[in-house]
């Protein structure tokens, strides 16, 4: 083509005070190819003009200089006063530096993909080989996503021409008409989000946007690199984000998305406040402030993108990326800056020759990956019928309520159906809560949630729990133990939500009580120190309240952990670590209490019901044997001799094991063989009443057969395959043996995919007990009966009888947590003890004032219907069914499913909640009290934070701090020698 007809491009070059790059972009663009290029270099109030240094290198260019330092944008603008007659504008950045046939080759895909605009492939200025970017991304908050990865190797894998939705500002290459049509830059942007902006008008106007990656450019990125002051550059990339979100989408998607960000920037300001980075607090808000404030012309700018649209929003945002890349973009930093760090410290190390601190962390985050999911699929196998259906009330796997009312519980107080006056309320009903407003109020989506985790955290806690002790493979053997051993499915049949969160946490809390003792290998480095000491004892205090706020027996059972853990450690570490076991136990566990005031301080009252803590016990007669329960038979799974098989395994460890595992081996089995016989005496009754918590008591049994398990693989991992051929291997194969006949029950039991779990609660059988929405809080059920059939949790009045009430229907979960004060219910079971000795034919009255309408005997935790999944009865004692069958005012009604129901003809809809307790805390002390408590977890958060960097910093300080070593260096050289030297 004839040069009088190539059309005119004029490069706008916008600097201020620049560096000695200046020059060698301005020599790229003197050297270009394109003949009807001009070049313009704007001034923006530097303190040194470049007059000069442009004279010097190119002396036609032209130059501009501004009053002000307005930013790149609007800076950049003044190009369309300076000149006229242009077809393009090549913007540029002063630190880019263009190969010599950029310019055409921009124009000429301008030509030939009909694009409104063009970029080229942006690649490292020191190394041109290793990509930079190629085009942007956007995701619908307008945060940039890079279409390639940083410093990638170019192998000219991405050379073909693309359309994207932005091109970096670097460099940009415009049509000099549609600029003018959109308005150029935005004023109110003077960097960081220019080019977003600029590019999401140029669609809106349908012009076609795409990257050339032939075209290549050399960006030195000095602002990045502090080569040059660095303004408030994410305060800039908030603040003009958001603007471009709320000028350029139209008014119902900017609603929607204004919503979303709204909420995105609350969740970002709390995680700024936790690890305490105030002035990121100060940046987000800010970026709220500056954009809604007068001066910033908002409606105005909206007038103005609505009179360019051509495309609705629909057809721009499908060139959006689906991903958010705001919500990580502060954590992907953070990890890349800390991935930085790793490698600069590996490589100082390897020089120091203390090549021996190895860092697997790639290697354990794919073996935990794995791990997890594994036990995923394992889990959505054997429970698919749950996880796609309708989840029954049965046992304590009762419906969730809302999350206002979980929150108002917990902020207003919290009482157990009327019994009482509201008093404090477990933080777990603000743990719901805050997940349930999560789950946007799918409360039966959130406890499906709640039985994955929970499935999925107890074998990671034993893979943490092993990890010092064992290879990846052995680990891995234990968490299979720890996952199929019938414990948990036992709890999921029977719908026992707190031994599910018992299965969860307990790993993680036997951890720690191991860790208390302050000997390696489950000590750090400095555990004696006192700020470790501290941090060690605020973690373990945590941990042990957030278990606890769901299931209190917790706060008994690990003391009597760090008992049996320290009696044992007698006779391997001398006195002192049993010392520091139970001083810094004892401390977590006071801490824990006083995390979970004031609801913790409701056990400490006067007539506090001891079955609360350890649940209420059931018949004598019924209740499990020792046998049943050291092979975990605690329910339908692991009947037979192969129940037997882990415990079988968990024998390996004391033939072969030696050193350390032999130490962590005593330890186990003193803790098996100890809550073996503590779970037998409560459940008979030797320890006085409560103790029918049977599935949450035993959890540190199984917590120790998998470890024993996992140590077992280890030594068959290791050792014997190193020895010669002999007594060791035959003890190997029995191991081995021993271990995959223990994952057969568990298996076999998840063929019909519910894990015995009953199809239907009584919440079918029993919905039309549930009273009128304006009678609600004038009706009660009383439930009377075995405790295991009992819905929720109950208070025992004598073994193999307990009384639970619920409000206006069938319990919901919040019955999980009844209150240590049985308060009113102590007069319900006088009147049902008066009914069951003769002393009174008139229960019904007995109960009207408390508002009891129907008393209901389950006879089973779920209801016995012919064809469905069989469940193991436990009925009341037949006096309460007699006595029930005597009284004049309790009229039988015919119920199906095994559960016997009466009503209450001396009830009147007037009956409603009795008066409050004297004693009962004024709701201005709960509001201070619940205010405290949340004011102390949130401080709490942020100190555990602050800690663990400043734990990481120290030792990354420690490893640089390591003397100089020789390390002998070899390379092979291309002829095959060797060739060795020393490098110090």
């Amino acid at each position: 083509m004839p040069d009088e007809l190539v059309p005119p491009v004029v490069a706008v070059v916008v600097c201020q005070d620049p560096g000695p790059w200046l020059e060698e972009c301005l020599s790229s663009l003197a050297a270009q190819d394109y003949p009807q290029l001009s070049v313009l270099v704007v001034d923006a109030a530097s303190e040194r003009p470049v007059a000069p240094r442009v004279a010097a290198v190119a002396p036609d260019f032209f130059l501009h200089r501004l009053e002000d330092n307005l930013g790149f944008g609007p800076s950049a603008n003044s190009v369309t006063g300076l000149v006229s007659g242009a077809s393009y504008y090549c913007f540029c950045h002063d630190d880019v530096v263009l190969e010599a046939d950029v310019v055409r080759r921009l124009v000429e895909e301008s030509f030939r993909s009909n694009a409104g605009i063009t970029g080229p492939k942006l690649v490292d200025h020191n190394a041109p080989n290793r990509l930079l970017q190629l085009g942007l991304g956007v995701d619908r908050f307008a945060a940039p996503l890079r279409r390639v990865e940083r410093h990638e190797f170019d192998q000219a894998q991405h050379d073909e021409v693309s359309e994207v939705f932005a091109v970096p500002g670097a460099c940009t290459l415009i049509r000099a008409d549609l600029f003018a049509a959109i308005g150029g830059f935005d004023p109110q942007i003077s960097m960081f989000g220019e080019d977003v902006d600029l590019c999401w008008r140029a669609r809106l106007a349908s012009a076609r946007i795409v990257v050339v990656p032939t075209a290549v450019a050399r960006h030195l990125e000095a602002t990045a690199a502090r080569r040059r002051p660095l303004p408030e550059s994410r305060s800039l990339q908030w603040r003009h984000e958001l603007r471009a979100v709320l000028k350029n989408y139209g008014r119902w998607r900017r609603t929607v998305v204004l919503a979303q960000l709204a909420v995105l920037s609350a969740l970002e300001i709390a995680y700024f406040f936790v690890i305490g980075r105030r002035d990121r607090v100060h940046q987000v808000s800010g970026a709220w402030r500056w954009n809604l404030s007068s001066e910033r012309g908002l409606a105005a700018a909206r007038l103005e993108v609505a009179a360019l649209r051509r495309l609705p929003d629909r057809e721009v945002c499908s060139l959006m990326s689906h991903r958010t890349f705001r919500l990580w973009r502060s954590l992907a930093r953070n990890v890349e800056a800390r991935a930085l760090r790793l490698s600069r410290d590996s490589r100082l190390r390897a020089e120091r020759g203390v090549d021996h601190l190895r860092h697997r962390r790639t290697p354990q985050r794919r073996e935990l990956s794995s791990l997890v999911v594994a036990l995923v699929c394992i889990f959505v196998f054997g429970a698919r019928s749950l996880l796609v259906g309708h989840l029954p009330a049965v046992g304590n796997l009762q419906p969730l309520p809302s999350p206002a009312t979980l929150l108002g519980h917990f902020f207003g107080g919290f009482d157990d159906a009327g019994s009482q006056s509201p008093g404090p309320a477990s933080p777990a009903f603000l743990l719901l809560g805050l997940a349930g407003l999560v789950t946007f109020g799918a409360m039966g989506v959130l406890l499906k949630l709640v039985l994955i985790v929970t499935f999925v955290a107890g074998p990671i806690g034993i893979a943490r729990l092993a990890r010092p002790f064992v290879t990846p493979a052995a680990r891995l053997a234990a968490a299979a133990c720890y996952l199929f051993l019938p414990l948990a499915w036992n709890d999921l049949a029977a719908g026992d939500l707190p031994g599910l969160i018992c299965f969860a946490g307990m790993p993680f809390l036997v951890a720690r009580v191991l860790r208390a003792a302050g000997e390696p290998p489950f000590a750090a480095a400095g555990a004696a120190d006192g700020q470790a000491l501290r941090r060690e004892v605020v973690g373990f205090s945590v941990l042990l309240a957030l278990v606890g706020a769901f299931v209190p027996t917790v706060l008994l059972m690990t003391p009597l952990v760090a008992l049996v853990v320290a009696w044992a450690a007698l006779f391997t570490d001398g006195r002192r670590a049993p010392r520091r076991l139970l001083g810094v136990t004892g401390a977590s566990t006071l801490g824990a209490v006083v995390l979970l005031l004031p609801w913790s301080a409701t056990f400490l009252q006067r007539d506090t019901a001891w079955s609360v803590l350890t649940g209420a016990a059931t018949d004598p007669d019924h209740a499990p044997v020792l046998g049943q329960i050291l092979r975990l038979y605690l329910g339908p799974v692991g009947k037979g001799t192969l129940g037997w098989a882990f415990l079988a395994a968990a024998l390996f460890v004391l033939v072969s094991g030696t050193g350390a595992r032999l130490a962590l081996a005593i330890r186990m089995w003193a803790l098996l063989l100890a809550f073996a016989l503590v779970t037998w005496a409560l459940a008979a009754g030797w320890l006085g009443p409560g103790g029918g918590a049977v599935r949450v008591i035993v959890t540190p049994l199984a917590v120790a057969v998998a470890v024993l398990v996992g140590l077992g693989a280890g030594i068959v991992l290791e050792e014997v395959r190193s020895v010669h051929l002999g007594r060791h291997h035959l003890t190997a194969t029995a191991f081995t043996l021993c271990f995959l006949a223990g994952l057969l029950p568990v298996l076999g039991a998840s063929l019909p995919g519910r894990y015995s779990l009953p199809e239907t609660g009584y919440d079918s059988v029993l919905a039309w007990t549930a009273a009128p929405p304006r009678q609600a809080t004038g009706t009660r059920l009383l439930w009377l009966g075995d405790p295991v059939s009992l819905p929720g949790g109950s208070w025992q009045q004598r073994p193999g009888l307990a009384l639970a009430l619920s409000e206006g229907g069938l319990p919901t979960a919040t019955s999980l947590f009844p209150s240590p004060d049985p308060g009113t219910v102590r007069a319900m079971a006088a009147a049902v003890g008066s009914a069951e000795s003769g002393t009174t034919v008139r229960l019904g009255s007995l109960l009207a004032p408390y508002a009891v309408r129907y008393v209901v005997v389950p006879s089973a935790p779920a209801p016995l219907l012919s064809g469905g999944t069989p469940v193991v009865a436990a009925p009341a004692p037949q006096l309460v069914l007699d006595a029930l069958a005597d009284q004049t005012d309790l009229q039988e009604l015919p119920v199906e499913g095994g559960a016997a129901v009466f009503r209450n003809t001396a009830w009147r809809p007037s009956a409603g909640r009795v008066a409050a307790p004297a004693h009962a805390l004024p709701p201005l002390g709960r509001s201070l009290l619940v205010a405290f408590e949340l004011a102390g977890w949130a401080l709490l958060a942020r100190s555990l934070l602050r800690g663990r960097r400043a734990r990481r910093q120290a030792a990354r300080s420690r490893h640089l701090r390591q003397p100089h070593h020789a390390v002998h260096l070899h390379e092979e050289r291309a002829d095959g020698a060797l060739v060795s030297g020393v490098q110090s």
